[in-house]
């Protein structure tokens, strides 16, 4: 009887004790959101645009490079959000992936159906001409410094174009560094992205490209021909996902593309000798 009694009150505590493993477990993993980042349909909602505004600006001709912004302000303005706001919410979020996949499930199914309609929804932009910055060492980066892909229609890559211009010198290097991150909820999505830049003349195409199979850091490098003017520098980033699962996601940061003078070394020659 004893016995019993003991094995009832052990078999009692027993499950006391996974009831409360149970509730703490399921307590860890809920993702507590702070009141100063945006909700997920909120977030849905501001992507949705800011996805549509980069898709537009990636195929603007260079002469049009000057509207950038003008498309980027529509988003924040048409959303009634700040870019920092919109900012420290996407940080929030690819640090949770999970919550980033539950947003972009939905966003995807929408970007398929209504990309044409909303595509319209886009303002005419205008505004003063680009005008590139001289000096020995500059950044020609004219995108947003974080970006995200994944492989629905129009999100899937990245493309940017510098024209030639006065402040470019002969035998100059250009030199694009970013940093990768994948994430993935799944193993068997592949981590692949295609990086390429090239630099065009009127009679052939230089081009540095690469494949990235796991996050970190990227850098491609062009040096300019020492007699030859060059036409255009483009390049381009594709997430690529052949299986299409559309479970995954490419975070492509800290875009920087620099623009250096080769250090040109004088020769002197000998001192004259003094006059007697």
């Amino acid at each position: 009887m004893k016995k019993a009694l003991l094995m009832g009150r052990i078999c009692k505590l027993a499950y006391a004790v996974l009831l409360s493993g149970v509730l703490m477990l399921q307590t860890g993993c809920r993702v507590h959101r702070p009141d100063d980042i945006m909700s997920p349909k909120m977030m849905e909602k501001v992507l949705y645009d800011y996805h549509l505004a980069q898709a537009v600006i990636s195929y603007l001709p260079s002469e049009r490079h000057f509207e950038r912004d003008a498309y980027l302000n529509w988003v924040y303005e048409h959303n009634d959000v700040s870019k920092e706001y919109f900012d420290e919410s996407l940080v929030w979020y690819t640090r949770h992936p999970k919550e980033l996949y539950k947003v972009y499930q939905r966003l995807n199914a929408r970007i398929d159906v209504d990309w044409k309609a909303a595509q319209n929804a886009v303002s005419a932009a205008s505004g003063k001409s680009a005008v590139t910055e001289s000096g020995d060492s500059v950044d020609l980066w004219y995108l947003d410094r974080t970006m995200l892909l994944n492989t629905s229609a129009f999100m899937d890559r990245v493309t940017f174009t510098v024209p030639e211009d006065t402040t470019f010198h002969r035998s100059d290097t250009v030199r694009w560094d970013a940093s990768l991150r994948f994430t993935s909820l799944s193993d068997s999505v592949p981590q692949t992205a295609y990086l390429a830049m090239s630099v065009y003349y009127t009679d052939s195409i230089w081009t540095c490209d690469t494949l990235m199979r796991e996050s970190g850091p990227v850098s491609l490098s062009l040096v300019l021909d020492s007699i030859r003017p060059f036409k255009q520098i483009r390049g381009s980033i594709n997430y690529i996902d052949t299986t299409d699962t559309r479970g995954a996601i490419l975070a492509v940061y800290g875009n920087r593309l620099e623009r250096r003078h080769r250090i040109r070394v004088l020769k002197s020659g000998p001192e004259p000798a003094p006059e007697l």
